[in-house]
């Protein structure tokens, strides 16, 4: 079992018992995760190309810059931690961050910020994003 494994269960047996009060945030923090959970399906399709051109392109010059996931991700192992992290961030947010909407709001700000430096970042180094119907 890979160490991205352990610490995914890990998390998963922690975050079981999450219950989705989401209804209750307002409509500004709802708009804000919902952006943190887009600006991660980008990065999420640019790791994509990642890990398309390091198994089809022998002299690939991108490399996940992740360090708990690798420099080499599987797409299954990158699911996996997206789902994980996501669920960890929503629970703190809920949960540990119920009764003070301000830090809630400030953080939103913060991973929102960290989220969009990280894919401006990958489209600049030439890692691409499309939707294909």
């Amino acid at each position: 079992m890979s160490l991205l494994q352990v610490i995914s269960l890990c998390l998963l047996l922690v975050c079981s018992n999450v219950t989705a009060d989401f209804k209750d945030w307002n409509k500004t923090d709802k708009v804000l995760f919902g952006t943190y959970v887009g600006l991660n399906v980008i990065d999420v399709g640019q790791t994509f190309d990642i890990i398309h051109c390091q198994k089809y392109n022998p002299s690939c010059g991108f490399v996940e810059k992740n360090k708990i996931i690798g420099s080499s991700p599987s797409a299954k192992e990158l699911l996996i931690y997206k789902a994980v992290s996501t669920g960890v961030i929503y629970y703190a947010l809920d949960r540990v961050l119920y009764k003070d909407e301000k830090a809630r709001r400030k953080t939103l700000l913060i991973i929102n910020g960290i989220a969009l430096h990280t894919v401006i970042h990958n489209k600049q180094i030439g890692l691409q994003f499309r939707f294909s119907f």
